[in-house]
């Protein structure tokens, strides 16, 4: 997996990207991923209906943006096609909610379409006591919302804060309860772990270890897919 991350010195990010300015640099990044030759999950630009990123709708014209974000993806796409990058499987990744939460930044809009994407997936997070969400209220109504999408969902980033009043542990035997009997179509999963903004860690705890490594033993979580 390689999250590409367009931080380039202009404020017309997504424009700058499909009107070619930088196209020698993506034909040469196609041409080595190419020649590695090895399968290359690559999540270009994700969060883009967040408003924290210079290549999100809301940094990029607000209500053009969500086009802009497209032409570029379909830019790069069409480069990366070019150059006969069968080893790159191309991952469309969304916040699981949009901000700002206006009808223009709706995840949808983003959506280059079927031909461009291969696998469709979602970041969230349960952040802490004043904001505690299960993992069917951070992820169930994205999922809801694209459930009728042809492609099999990746949970790109997720995780759980620690908290003094709830259990880390028991959200995670919960999470991987729920994406077993209840989100067939999420099939990859990145667990978050880092100490960032919280403690995102799974072992941040002798029982969220336990917990994590208890979930993950279960024979669903050991299947192995077939390349898509």
């Amino acid at each position: 997996m390689i999250v590409w991350e367009p931080f380039l010195n202009t404020t017309n990010t997504l424009e700058a990207i499909s009107s070619g300015t930088y196209d020698s640099y993506i034909t040469q990044f196609a041409q080595d991923a190419k020649a590695w030759g090895k399968l290359v999950y690559l999540r270009f630009g994700h969060e883009m209906n967040g408003n924290w990123y210079g290549w999100s709708g809301a940094h990029n014209g607000g209500l053009t943006g969500p086009q802009k974000y497209i032409n570029a993806w379909k830019h790069i796409y069409n480069i990366f096609s070019a150059e006969n990058t069968d080893n790159i499987k191309w991952v469309w990744s969304i916040n699981h909610v949009n901000t700002p939460d206006q009808a223009w930044n709706s995840a949808v809009n983003y959506y280059p379409g079927d031909d461009y994407v291969d696998w469709i997936a979602f970041d969230g997070y349960n952040w802490d006591q004043d904001n505690w969400q299960t993992f069917a209220e951070v992820f169930g109504p994205v999922y809801a919302t694209f459930e009728s999408y042809d492609k099999f969902f990746m949970i790109s980033e997720f995780s759980s804060a620690t908290d003094e009043m709830e259990s880390k542990a028991d959200w995670i035997t919960d999470a991987f309860s729920k994406i077993e009997n209840n989100y067939p179509k999420i099939k990859v999963f990145i667990w978050f772990n880092e100490l960032k903004e919280r403690d995102w860690r799974v072992n941040s705890s002798s029982d969220s270890t336990t917990a994590f490594k208890n979930a993950v033993n279960d024979s669903y979580f050991l299947e192995v897919m077939p390349v898509n």
